[in-house]
């Protein structure tokens, strides 16, 4: 028994580490419910923080919100992360409520790596994260 903690503490290292950029409440738990069991996750709640956040930790994917409050909304960290941060190759799926024709495409272009539209279904983001991940 004394080993138990050391041991669970370990599998949960091993976990891939999501980092979730969105605002709303609601949506920062479903994600968080969806992806417990598979993932490390962390959320925060704005751009700017969520640039803190890639700043000084590793992550292997992000999800991001494109409506953010703040000075920085969705598309600011997409250019931040691929420009600034220099963070050519890492794994952003924007996850967004624009769903406008052409909304895909202008996401894709400012470096987003796939986009989904909410409400996103449980399996659905988690094949889509598995596409972005290194096995």
């Amino acid at each position: 028994m004394l080993f138990a903690p050391f041991i669970l503490a370990t599998v949960e290292n091993d976990k891939k580490k999501v980092l979730i950029i969105e605002d709303n409440i609601e949506t920062q738990l479903i994600f968080k419910v969806y992806l417990r069991d598979k993932y490390n996750v962390e959320v925060v709640d704005n751009g700017e923080k969520g640039i803190e956040f890639l700043s000084s930790k590793p992550y292997d994917i992000l999800l991001l919100d494109i409506n953010l409050p703040g000075k920085l909304n969705g598309e600011d960290v997409l250019k931040e992360t691929r420009n600034a941060l220099n963070l050519k190759n890492f794994p952003i799926i924007v996850i967004t409520a624009y769903a406008l024709k052409g909304d895909k495409e202008r996401f894709l272009n400012l470096g987003a790596n796939n986009y989904l539209s909410k409400p996103v279904e449980k399996l659905v983001l988690l094949e889509e994260i598995q596409k972005c991940l290194p096995v």
